[in-house]
């Protein structure tokens, strides 16, 4: 039994191309007795921009923090250690303005926690998350990926890599402007191989 966390991180709900294919992943990855949860960056209350606080919490050890801090630092608490027991993660990303959207870089602020998803050593932070799977779903409206401006796969793989996450599948859905039903097409076949 594992666990399968999905994140979605675009605005659109019945609209967004990235959300479609995760279902699809989704169904095609999960087996009998598994876990699955889901956390929508834009819809789920404790998905939220940080404050002083939270802030001064992070660095701050728990039985030293004020309630303030307690308060301020209990969603990105329950968002990280959630993410931290997760086996195999399928993160959706739709490119705005070449790299990943608000409410997605707001869950990745939340969830990295030194204690919980790296720690600091010596000779510099490394990942706490080994072993763990991650499927990355990325669309595009007119930019091609791996190209000079693609900030997402980029940035994706380092944020993950800094957390241990090397298994990591990239499903391009990119250039839909152009053809889109090329771009579903071509990604749902690379998901029918995994």
């Amino acid at each position: 039994m594992k666990t399968l966390l999905r994140i979605d991180g675009s605005p659109r709900k019945e609209t967004s191309i990235s959300r479609q294919l995760a279902t699809t992943l989704q169904e095609h990855l999960q087996r009998e007795g598994d876990i699955v949860l889901h956390r929508d960056v834009y819809y789920d209350d404790l998905v939220q921009l940080g404050n002083q606080d939270q802030v001064d919490a992070f660095f701050t050890p728990e039985n030293q923090q004020t309630e303030a801090q307690k308060a301020a630092v209990y969603n990105s608490n329950v968002l990280a250690q959630e993410f931290a027991n997760a086996d195999t993660y399928i993160i959706t990303s739709p490119m705005y303005n070449f790299s990943v959207t608000a409410g997605l870089k707001t869950y990745i602020d939340s969830i990295s926690r030194a204690g919980i998803s790296f720690q600091y050593t010596e000779n510099g932070p490394i990942g706490l998350l080994k072993d763990k799977k991650a499927y990355v779903i990325i669309t595009t409206g007119g930019t091609k990926l791996k190209s000079p401006v693609d900030h997402v796969t980029t940035y994706l793989t380092t944020f993950l890599n800094f957390l241990g996450i090397t298994d990591i599948t990239f499903i391009p859905a990119d250039e839909v402007v152009a053809n889109q039903d090329l771009a579903i097409s071509n990604a749902k076949e690379l998901i029918s191989t995994f």
